[in-house]
């Protein structure tokens, strides 16, 4: 279990949700998409939460767009850092 929790703690502060990283006991968390970029996903939990935001369209397209700007992992911050 504590590797687990170490891989998923790499993902806030060197991987694809590095804008997830706050000051915290602990912070992990696994962003996902799908096939051509029509759902973007961050899975993150702290010490006291686990929290998932997604992001995509009643009628399936692209998200290309706004997936580098990460709306999805900032999202989940601002939850989360209210909720600590």
């Amino acid at each position: 279990m504590s590797k687990m929790r170490q891989l998923l703690h790499e993902v806030t502060v060197n991987g694809t949700a590095r804008k997830a990283y706050f000051p915290t006991d602990y912070i992990g968390g696994k962003t996902g998409t799908t096939n051509d970029v029509k759902d973007i996903w961050f899975v993150g939990l702290t010490a006291n939460y686990t929290t998932g935001v997604w992001i995509g369209k009643d009628t399936p397209s692209n998200l290309q767009s706004i997936y580098s700007r990460t709306p999805h992992v900032l999202i989940w911050k601002d939850i989360n850092q209210t909720a600590e």
